[in-house]
């Protein structure tokens, strides 16, 4: 364990040592687990609500879009009709059908283009959100989880997150709209081929929620493994001096093996999932074809018009297409529930260090320090690390703290900028007690100079002055 340099302003000028003996190793010490709180209600959907309320603007604007790019549609349908070559309408129809087209395209185009946007910033002010939330908590969570972990989930599963939150939004109005759309449209045309339409549906959506449900879970072991992967990895390769030094690379790559072979199974088996859903598509394909032979047998007995068929099938297939929109949705937002819940579960917490609401400010400090009858353990099923330690530091003097890894050196540091709260005992600064004083202004007093920010050793010095 590197030696921290800690001074109180103003640092004093004359030497004196302590030594601290410990039979507890302070690497066989386990932090607190940090605190799962679980809601009854769904909190993944409560929990981004008021990100996708900031981007009400985008998101009406994309809806309002999708409205014109189904409206076209539907008045385009309806002039298929009228378009054949020899058909005498066919003149005055064409122009009209060439605008409606160009307008579905551009409709559909700011559609698209407004609904990322949204997503996009949704999961931007998510991401600033969780952040802020992770800097917020305690120590022993930072002590209890890997970086690595923590950097996953505020980089990539929250990327992962923007595309489930746009194919939401792409989907609820969007789909629902052309649906209905092309629901009317095939019921003007016919209500017998609509009936036989109607048997094909409920049997996709019971396939594609049987599909999501399964999707969900095995989209939930990827993201757990995938990340476990990034935290091994940010774990030893920055220990690499260690692995050498110990001829540990044999037994690293048995447990890299190990963590990539169980990424390697959890997304075989999500790809396989998502392989098996274009098949239930082919199949209602072949719903469709069933359905074309039904009006092939209606036209032949004259009760309906090649070019009425031809619209019902151009309608059945735009009927499709926001059905298969919302099975993708359903599935993705199942992959990406994991991915939400794994960044709420970052924001929710209570620490255990509180500021007192009468906590007073420490104007000046002349640097006399106690420590007074301290006990500390950073687990209650272990032994302490720290037993009643009476420790006196006058202002002026310089201290220098010597003993083996794990006697509780850097826990001196913790307790004293309130990291951690003492068991028992209690800590003095100048005869104030450091729990009525609020923290932003104990830290201000209290200077760390740390071997962690790996840049020279003078921006380590001057780290504080950044802020």
């Amino acid at each position: 364990m590197s030696l921290s340099s800690i001074f109180l302003n103003p640092p004093p000028p004359s030497p004196s040592f302590l030594h601290l003996h410990s039979p507890n190793r302070h690497n066989h010490h386990h932090p607190p687990k940090p605190l799962q709180i679980r809601a009854k209600t769904n909190p993944t959907l409560q929990f981004l609500k008021p990100y996708l309320l900031s981007q009400h603007k985008p998101i009406l604007c994309g809806w309002l879009c999708s409205a014109v790019s189904v409206y076209s549609l539907s008045a385009l349908l309806s002039k298929l009709p009228k378009l054949p070559i020899l058909s005498a309408t066919a003149a005055d129809a064409a122009p009209i059908a060439a605008l409606l087209l160009v307008a579905r395209l551009a409709a559909g185009y700011a559609q698209r283009a407004l609904l990322w946007e949204a997503a996009l910033g949704a999961v931007y002010d998510l991401r600033l959100h969780v952040f802020d939330r992770v800097l917020h908590r305690e120590l022993a969570y930072f002590e209890g989880v890997s970086a690595g972990d923590l950097a996953y989930r505020i980089t990539a599963e929250a990327s992962d997150l923007a595309v489930t939150l746009y194919t939401l939004l792409n989907t609820i109005v969007p789909s629902t709209l052309q649906l209905s759309a092309m629901m009317m449209q095939m019921l003007v045309i016919s209500p017998t081929l609509s009936l036989i339409s109607a048997m094909i549906v409920p049997c996709m959506v019971l396939v594609v929620t049987f599909l999501g449900q399964e999707l969900r879970k095995i989209s939930k072991e990827a993201h757990v493994s995938i990340a476990a992967l990034s935290a091994y990895l940010n774990e030893v390769l920055p220990a690499i001096l260690f692995v050498k030094a110990n001829n540990a690379q044999s037994c690293e790559n048995t447990r890299f093996k190990r963590l990539a072979l169980m990424d390697y199974n959890a997304r075989l088996k999500k790809k396989k999932m998502k392989a098996l859903i274009p098949q239930v598509i082919q199949a209602i394909y072949f719903g469709v074809l069933s359905i074309l032979c039904a009006g092939s047998l209606m036209i032949s007995r004259g009760s309906l018009d090649r070019y009425s068929l031809v619209s019902f099938v151009t309608s059945l297939l735009f009927l499709i297409q926001p059905i298969q929109d919302v099975g993708k949705a359903y599935n993705e937002w199942r992959q990406g529930e994991p991915a939400a819940e794994r960044l709420l579960a970052m924001t929710r917490f209570k620490n255990k260090v509180v500021e007192k609401p009468d906590a007073a400010d420490l104007d000046r400090v002349t640097g006399d320090l106690k420590f007074c009858d301290v006990s500390f353990g950073y687990n209650d099923d272990m032994a302490l690390v720290l037993n009643a330690l009476n420790l006196h530091i006058k202002s002026g003097e310089i201290v220098a703290i010597v003993g083996p890894s794990g006697g509780g050196k850097t826990t001196l540091v913790k307790l004293l900028l309130r990291l951690y709260d003492p068991i028992s005992g209690c800590i003095l600064i100048d005869n104030h007690n450091i729990q009525n004083i609020r923290l932003a202004s104990l830290r201000r007093h209290v200077s760390v100079v740390s071997q962690d920010i790996g840049e020279a050793c003078s921006s380590n010095c001057s780290c504080r002055r950044v802020y």
